[in-house]
């Protein structure tokens, strides 16, 4: 029996989330310059010429990579703050979740350390400036900070300069626990025993960033 245009719809995105997923693995580990779409097939689990049936060649695949990432990277920053609680309290949650994420969902962090380096191979300046994906995330923290400041839960300052402050603080923090956990590794503590070490340098940077907005 053949299958319905819903059946094909589903197996091509499954097919397409696989490969997205393969790049990503591909890219966290080898960078743009040096990943190869055979890689990537063999860690989707595909048939090199399924990629190349989505994917006229690696630039279109890893470019497509990069804005699949920043459209979860902002629905993830939309949706938390979104959710009920003051502003110091999302902003305490937002920053412990994006520290633990470097245990939970490593891969996807390490793609955001990497990404800068290779945006301008992949992107054009013009297509830098719709892409937004910083600004995106940085304008809905603004929504919520303003939102704090009108309530006293906020210190009273410009919102934007105190958005990208908050910002900083979490992005330096990671670099620092990223760095950090790499040198725990090769020590040859296992993840878990990282993770016990890294709690109090997680917690210490996690109110570090909520000191920095908190009235």
């Amino acid at each position: 029996m053949p299958r319905s245009k819903e059946q094909n719809e589903e197996i091509r995105a499954q097919r397409k989330e696989a490969i997205m997923q393969g790049a990503l693995a591909v890219y966290v580990e080898k960078g743009y310059a040096a990943a190869d779409i055979k890689d990537v097939a063999e860690r989707a689990g595909v048939a090199r010429g399924l990629v190349y049936y989505y994917y006229k060649d690696k630039r279109s695949l890893f470019r497509d990579l990069f804005v699949h990432m920043f459209q979860l990277s902002n629905k993830h920053t939309r949706h938390h703050f979104s959710q009920k609680g003051t502003a110091t309290e999302l902003c305490r949650q937002f920053a412990h979740v994006m520290f633990h994420n470097l245990f939970e969902s490593s891969v996807h962090v390490m793609f955001f350390f990497r990404m800068r380096h290779d945006l301008r191979e992949l992107f054009t300046g013009d297509e830098l400036k719709t892409l937004l994906w910083r600004d995106n995330n940085l304008q809905v923290l603004v929504e919520t900070l303003r939102r704090g400041m009108e309530t006293g839960d906020i210190r009273r300052m410009e919102p934007e300069l105190l958005a990208e402050q908050y910002w900083g603080a979490m992005m330096h923090a990671m670099g620092f626990l990223q760095r950090k956990k790499r040198s725990l590794l090769a020590e040859g503590h296992d993840m878990e025993q990282v993770k016990q070490l890294l709690s109090p340098d997680i917690e210490a940077a996690t109110e570090s960033c909520v000191a920095m907005v908190r009235a």
